[in-house]
C-alpha cells in the first residue's frame, strides 16, 4: 500500500514522497499516524540548519498514533494508542544502562539524526519505542503529549516545591509545556516573552502574569508581583537572559536551561552572585521514555490540560502550508500539528479552525 510522507533530501529540499510501506519485522509495529507536531528542530532541519541533520531523511519526531498492525515477537496490539519515544542510543554507554538515553554520546532522534521520522502516513517503529496511551488522551491531545514529556522532564531535574515561584523565560511550546507541568505540582509561575500575542496562550496554561517588559522594567515588574523568584526556566539561554536569570533568583533558587544547544553555544555565568547566594544551575535536554510516561498519566488524571498548547492543524499533504504558516507568523502559534487527510475534521484536535 503506498502512503505519503514528508521526505528531506537536503537543505530546502523536500517533497511529498509516495511509496510503499514496509511490513514490520521482528520486534517491530506498524503505527497509523493520528498527528504529529511540527517543531523548530524540524523547520531547522528543512532550512540545513540543524547541526544534527541527516540527508536524506522523513522528517518528524512528535507523533501519536495507533497500531496498524505487528510484527514477530511483540506485545502491542492493533488498535493500540501510542506515543512514539523518539530517541535511540547505543544501549551500551553508562547513561543508556542507566536509562537517561537523552545523555548518549551517540544519541538519535528519529527525523532528525536518524532517517526513520514520523511525518508518514504510516510508518514502522521498533515495538521498545512506542509509549502506550489511553484512547482519550489520543483523542484529546494526541502530538500534544510530546512536548508535555518536555516540560515533565524540565520540572524534575529543577525539582519544585509547592507554592515555589517561578519565572519563564521564553513562552513558546517548551516554556508553556514546562509551566503546564510546574502548574499542576503547586508552583506559582510568571511568564515573559518578546510576542504580546503569546500572552492569551500564557494565561491559558495558568500562568498569573506575562510581562513583555525587558531589563530594569522586567525586574520591576517581577518585584511588584512576588518577593521571591525560586526558579527560572530559560527557554533562550542567551547572556541577557542568564544574566537576568541570576539577578532575580532568591537564595538557594535553581537555573534551569532548557534551551537546545548550537554547536559553540556557551553562556558566561556571573560566579560571585551564584556563590553568594547559593543558585545551583541544571541544564536539561530533550527527555527519557518515562517522561512521556508521566506526561500521559497527568493528561488522564486531569491534572493538566494541553490543549492551549494546540493552535492549528493541517493535512500532511498540505505541509508546505503549515511551515509557510509558522515562518510567516509563527509568534502567532505554539503548537501546529499535522494529520492524514482521512483524519482531518474528525475531532476538535483535528480540526483545521
Amino acid at each position: 500500500m503506498s502512503v505519503l510522507s514528508i521526505r528531506v533530501d537536503g537543505p530546502n529540499d523536500y517533497r511529498l514522497d509516495h511509496g510503499d510501506v514496509a511490513a514490520p519485522g521482528e520486534g517491530e509495529v506498524l503505527v497509523a499516524l493520528d498527528s504529529a507536531g511540527i517543531c523548530g528542530g524540524d523547520l531547522s532541519h528543512l532550512r540545513g540548519r540543524n547541526a544534527v541533520a541527516a540527508y536524506p531523511t522523513v522528517l518528524g519526531h512528535e507523533c501519536a498514533g495507533r497500531v496498524s498492525r505487528v510484527g514477530p515477537g511483540t506485545s502491542l496490539t492493533v488498535g493500540q494508542p501510542v506515543m512514539v519515544y523518539p530517541t535511540t542510543g547505543c544501549g551500551r554507554c553508562r547513561a543508556c544502562r542507566d536509562g537517561r538515553i537523552n545523555n548518549c554520546p551517540s544519541i538519535r532522534v528519529f527525523g532528525l539524526s536518524d532517517p526513520r521520522g514520523c511525518f508518514s502516513e504510516e510508518f514502522v517503529v521498533p515495538e521498545t519505542q512506542c509509549v502506550p496511551v489511553s484512547d482519550s488522551v489520543l483523542d484529546r491531545f494526541g502530538a500534544l503529549v510530546e512536548p508535555l514529556a518536555v516540560g515533565v522532564h524540565v520540572v524534575r531535574r529543577g525539582g519544585v516545591s509547592e507554592g515555589d515561584t517561578a519565572l519563564v523565560i521564553g513562552t513558546g511550546a517548551i516554556g508553556l509545556a514546562t509551566t503546564l507541568v510546574a502548574r499542576s505540582r503547586g508552583v506559582q509561575v510568571f511568564g515573559v516573552d518578546r510576542y504580546t500575542e503569546r500572552e492569551q496562550p500564557a494565561l491559558a496554561c495558568g500562568m498569573s502574569d506575562f510581562t513583555t517588559n525587558s531589563g530594569a522594567a522586567l525586574e520591576g515588574w517581577l518585584r511588584d508581583r512576588t518577593d521571591a523568584v525560586d526558579l527560572v526556566y530559560d527557554t533562550v539561554c542567551t547572556d541577557e537572559s542568564s544574566r537576568l536569570a541570576l539577578r532575580v533568583l532568591a537564595p538557594g533558587g535553581r537555573y534551569v536551561a532548557i534551551a537546545s544547544a548550537k554547536p559553540g553555544h556557551e553562556l558566561t555565568l556571573d560566579y560571585s552572585a551564584l556563590y553568594a547566594r547559593e543558585l545551583s544551575v541544571v541544564a536539561c535536554r530533550n527527555y527519557v521514555r518515562q517522561d512521556f510516561v508521566e506526561a500521559a498519566e497527568l493528561l488522564e488524571s486531569g491534572k493538566v490540560d494541553a490543549s492551549p498548547l494546540h493552535t492549528a492543524t493541517f493535512p500532511l499533504d498540505e505541509f508546505g502550508r503549515a511551515v509557510e504558516e509558522l515562518e510567516s507568523n509563527g509568534s502567532k502559534h505554539v503548537k501546529v500539528l499535522l494529520t492524514s487527510r482521512k483524519l482531518l475534521g474528525t475531532r476538535a484536535l483535528l480540526r483545521t479552525e
